[in-house]
Order: structure tokens, then sequence, then C-alpha cells
């Protein structure tokens, strides 16, 4: 009975021990698994950001762009320009939903 109790508390240790011996190569796939969600993360957020900031800036370009060409087209000036910047703007107005939808 003695000699059982002696090598169940001398393996107990050695099966945990083997049980929780870990892999070299398992904690590197975990550290560039890590590395490549932090990676995944950035370029997510940077293409919100990046998507956000287009949209404005075409909204904002294809007003200018809008009120320019109707300056033009209107006053005679150069009407076959200011026609070309009117559909211009339309068509960048239109650029900026599609992206908004993305």
């Amino acid at each position: 009975m003695k000699s059982v109790v002696v090598a169940i508390l001398i393996l107990a240790p050695l099966v945990a021990a083997v049980t929780n011996s870990t892999d070299p190569f398992a904690k590197i796939n975990i550290i560039i698994e890590n590395i490549l969600k932090s990676v995944e993360y950035f370029l997510e957020n940077l293409k919100n950001i990046l998507k956000t900031h287009i949209i404005t800036i075409s909204k904002t370009m294809s007003a200018i762009l809008g009120l320019v060409g109707a300056f033009l087209y209107f006053s005679g000036l150069n009407k076959y320009s200011g026609r070309g910047m009117l559909i211009g703007a339309v068509l960048l107005y239109l650029m900026a939903e599609f992206v908004n939808t993305l």
C-alpha cells in the first residue's frame, strides 16, 4: 500500500508535467497569430478611416465642382466646360454614395 501511494505521488507530477508541456512551435504559432490579428485590426481601422475621409472629401469636391460648373454654364462664359463640370460633380457624388454603401 505504501508503495502505491509513493508511486502515485511520484507519477502525478510527471503526468502533470507531460500534459502541461508546450511545444515551442505552438508558442511561435500563437505569437504569429496574435501579430496577424493585430495587423488585421489595424488595417480594418485604417480602411474605415480612409473610407470616411474619402466620402467627406468627395462630397465636398462635388459640391464645389457643381457650383463652379453651374456658374460657367449659366453665365455663358464656357458652356461646354460648365456642362462637363456639372456631369463630373454628379458622377463624383454618386461615387461617394457608392463608397458609403461598402
